[in-house]
């Protein structure tokens, strides 16, 4: 998910909380709950292959792990502030972004594709052109949209569950999204389909500028969860789960 622009007054915090905390406290990250398998909700449970690597990294740390859900939008905005530790939620690595927080190293690699009905079809990107395209607001499928497409998008959505149903109520002729929440878009769904992948990206994790013992702690996990196996583990885990529910 893309490049988020930041305006200076979303840089206005109310607290700024250091790096340096006491062995013990809470970790703290921020996601965006609808990105399955990365996150999503079981019930009223938020869970996740992001939840795990963040508990994981707490773990290593010997802290007590705590997720706070937010709009995408406020998710670095909520690291720069210091409401949140880390933020873990499809973070893909940007220029921009990373002119405002650290990166982890990167643990899945992906892209966006095109969610379409399978009466209009899809035959490549010169389609979308001068068409109401519907994305993800702040995400990667706006960026592809302004910077690809040179144009505005039709509907920018919280989620692209919801980019998805502006699309099955009419209102955008074309979806943009990150491959993963659009597999889940379509499952069960006839009329729906999927373009190929249209952009290679990097997930990471956020890290707020000037903690490197946070960082390390990060990358060390990261490294830790796919050389033995876990983070192939709960990817396949958490996609089946979520394939099984229905989707999103």
């Amino acid at each position: 998910m893309s490049k988020l622009i930041l305006a200076a007054s979303s840089l206005a915090v109310a607290f700024i909380c250091g790096c340096a905390r006491e062995s013990g406290t809470t970790l703290t990250m921020v996601t965006q709950t609808q990105f399955p398998p990365y996150e999503f909700m079981r019930g009223r449970e938020l869970v996740g292959v992001d939840m795990e690597i963040g508990r994981a990294v707490a773990a290593k740390l010997g802290r007590k792990f705590m997720c706070e859900s937010v709009d995408f939008a406020s998710i670095i905005p909520a690291v720069l502030s210091g409401r949140a530790d880390f933020a873990a939620s499809g973070l893909t690595v940007t220029a921009d972004r990373l002119r405002n927080v650290d990166f982890s190293d990167p643990y899945i690699t992906k892209g966006v594709v095109v969610v379409y009905r399978k009466t209009t079809g899809y035959q490549g990107q010169a389609q979308l052109k001068g068409r109401k395209i519907g994305v993800q607001s702040g995400a990667t499928s706006e960026t592809y949209c302004l910077e690809k497409l040179r144009q505005e998008p039709a509907e920018r959505c919280h989620s692209p569950v919801d980019a998805v149903a502006a699309l099955k109520s009419g209102r955008v002729d074309f979806v943009i999204a990150d491959v993963d929440p659009a597999k889940h878009s379509v499952i069960g769904d006839p009329d729906l389909a999927i373009s190929d992948v249209m952009t290679t990206e990097e997930y990471a994790v956020a890290v707020r500028k000037g903690c490197p013992e946070l960082l390390k702690a990060v990358n060390e996990t990261i490294a830790e969860i796919k050389a033995d196996g876990r983070l192939a583990k709960w990817v396949a885990e958490y996609t089946a789960e979520a394939e099984g529910a229905g989707g999103m």
